[in-house]
């Protein structure tokens, strides 16, 4: 037996001890089971009793501030002072940095122990929305003099937003290199909650609660979601009162919520699972941005477009442009257009291949992939590393038939692969990118994909949308996980 088990199951009686202390329903008059193998830590944490983990919430908070105010003063004073004509732009260059840091204060933005990406997103939009007034006072103040000090202004309040989220990922990483990034947290339970919300917390280290194994605690999240609800309020109210703040796991590990929201109904909890892609209002803002997107991204790569296509044209004989049929929005078939990396005969190649190589047939079938694609010519490998060949997916967006951020096009042979779940990925525009692209692209399998995209439609909001925007960004520059 490892070290962390003897000291969990040790762990786990002195909880079991102190909950039979109480009067009410015991763990094991409750039938649940924790007397097996423990497969995570239960840490029984002290109450602090010192000012040490504010002191460093309080830290961490102010250096994320202080990031936030650093990259805004280089920002604005590249931009601001100069559209200003260099007048009066220092004065409201403060008024915009301090109208973000409060409004960030506001939102408990800093530290933001627990957020996503998304959500950190979300308040970072919030919070450039909040110190626009700051500019349109400077241009009423000091009217831009050219065409380009108004363009530049309009753009400051776009451009702070990735600032900010990228010097808040440059901030938490050194905190963590000096170990002084998080919080600790106890985690409360045994079996595979306990070990999954153990394991995500040390994987995902920039939610900020760092799982201990002693020692010091104001938060707890107690993994057991299925205690009955009599034995969850004694423990909330019996040992688990030390803590400031519980969390309280309420699904099993394997059971996805975060599409869920948690509602009221007199005395009675319920979930409410919304599918915010089916409401008009929300399919019309979703359009809105891909048009917006679209054909701000089309004319700037126009010329990218151009020494592609030269060069696919160059490398291999046939069309420059390849037009494969897909499933789209409900099913309706559409073009989906890329440049060609393939040969006219590659269909052939591949059979040829998959009939002789068993090894190959078999990633095949899990994978719908292969490494080493005889299909893909020279200039082709290239294109599918830098996801080039997806540029011409634009025009798709652009008439509708495609989304920027999406599932990916399945083929019709491909359904019954996708089932149970094929009406629900269907009923989302596919996007040129989406949650599988960025989740390690070829390097998951075809029922990994089919589950990435489920997540996404269960999940879909603007702030996803975005968020998956920008981590794409960052895996075609790393070219991780392209073939």
């Amino acid at each position: 037996m490892t070290q962390p088990q003897r000291r969990t199951m040790t762990v786990t009686q002195s909880v079991r001890d102190e909950i039979l202390r109480h009067p009410g329903p015991t763990l094991i008059e409750s039938g649940v089971d924790t007397a097996g193998p423990v497969a995570s830590p239960v840490v029984r944490a002290r109450v602090p009793t010192t000012g040490a983990l504010d002191r460093r919430t309080s830290m961490n908070g102010v250096a994320l501030a202080a990031g936030d105010a650093a990259a805004l003063w280089l920002l604005l004073g590249l931009t601001l002072t100069p559209a200003l004509g260099g007048q009066g732009g220092h004065a409201w260059q403060t008024v915009f940095i301090c109208t973000w840091v409060i409004a960030s204060l506001t939102f408990r933005s800093y530290p933001g122990y627990g957020m996503d990406s998304s959500e950190r997103l979300r308040r970072s939009v919030i919070c450039a929305c909040a110190a626009v007034p700051s500019l349109i006072g400077a241009a009423v103040e000091y009217t831009p003099t050219t065409l380009a000090g108004a363009v530049t202004l309009l753009l400051i309040a776009p451009l702070s937003v990735p600032l900010v989220l990228l010097t808040q990922s440059g901030v938490r990483a050194l905190l963590r290199a000096a170990n002084r990034w998080g919080v600790d947290v106890a985690v409360i339970g045994d079996g595979e909650a306990a070990a999954t919300v153990t394991d995500t917390l040390r994987r995902d280290w920039s939610l900020g609660y760092r799982p201990l194994d002693s020692g010091d605690a104001n938060l707890a999240i107690l993994a057991m979601p299925n205690i009955p609800y009599a034995l969850r309020d004694r423990l909330l109210d019996g040992p688990l009162a030390r803590f400031r703040r519980v969390l309280v796991m309420v699904t099993q590990p394997a059971s996805d919520t975060r599409w869920a929201g948690s509602h009221q109904l007199g005395t009675i909890s319920v979930l409410e699972v919304r599918r915010r892609h089916l409401e008009p209002g929300d399919l019309r803002q979703k359009r809105a941005l891909d048009l917006v997107i679209a054909a701000l991204l089309f004319p700037f790569f126009t010329p990218l477009l151009l020494i592609v296509a030269l060069v696919v044209a160059l490398d291999s004989r046939g069309p420059v442009l390849y037009g494969a049929t897909r499933l789209g929005w409900r099913g309706r078939p559409f073009t989906c257009w890329k440049f060609r990396t393939m040969h006219g005969d590659g269909e052939q190649k591949l059979a040829e291949l998959l009939a002789r190589d068993p090894q190959a047939r078999a990633h095949y079938a899990q994978y719908h992939k292969l490494p080493s694609d005889p299909r893909v010519t020279r200039a082709g490998h290239f294109l599918r590393r830098s996801s080039l060949d997806e540029l011409p997916q634009l025009l798709n967006v652009l008439t509708g038939e495609m989304s920027l951020v999406g599932p990916r096009p399945y083929l019709q042979r491909e359904v019954p692969d996708m089932n149970p779940h094929t009406d629900v990925i269907l009923s989302c525009r596919p996007g040129i990118t989406g949650l599988w692209q960025v989740s390690g692209r070829s390097g998951t399998s075809f029922q990994e994909r089919v589950q990435l995209d489920l997540q996404y439609v269960r999940r879909w909001s603007p702030w996803l949308d975005l968020t998956l925007l920008f981590a794409t960004l960052d895996v075609v520059v790393r070219r991780r996980g392209a073939l």
